[in-house]
């Protein structure tokens, strides 16, 4: 009987661990998706910002306008991460958008909040391939903090 149970109770853990693999492999929130970032390009008529109320990281983060310039086509998730932390939505690390909420100083010391979005490529094929997303293409809300991506000298 102990065997039975002990097997029984092997498969039906397998069968979890198979099934939660599965699932969680694409989660990618979509309450805020803009169309067409999935293939990693958008239309920029097409844009969709998240609500910045639903930000978990409420006010967002101050940025340093060197770090925003290193980010360019190409830049991986990991560098970004490194360079600006995560996204402040609840994007996963398989989706092809990530948004941010960043505050920058200007010469006056006032404080300008930007609303940044990198779209990524659809490249993709996982971890176990070492494989990695590669920006694509960048957003900014106001456009005006698009200033904030280039270098200061």
């Amino acid at each position: 009987m102990k065997k039975s149970v002990y097997r029984y109770g092997l498969l039906v853990t397998t069968a979890l661990l198979f099934t939660a693999g599965c699932t969680q492999k694409n989660i990618m929130p979509t309450w805020h998706l803009t169309p067409g970032a999935q293939h990693g390009s958008v239309d920029a008529n097409d844009l969709v910002f998240p609500d910045a109320q639903k930000a978990w990281q409420k006010g967002g983060t101050i940025a340093t306008q060197d770090d925003i310039a290193k980010i360019k086509v190409g830049t991986t998730k990991d560098e970004i991460y490194k360079l600006i932390g995560t996204p402040h939505f609840s994007e996963g690390f398989n989706a092809r958008e990530w948004d941010y909420i960043l505050k920058f100083y200007d010469a006056n010391n006032n404080v300008e909040t930007c609303q940044y979005k990198i779209i990524f490529d659809n490249t993709y094929e996982g971890r176990m391939r070492d494989d990695e997303f590669g920006a694509t293409e960048f957003y900014w809300q106001p456009a005006s903090c698009a200033k904030y991506g280039q270098f200061t000298r």
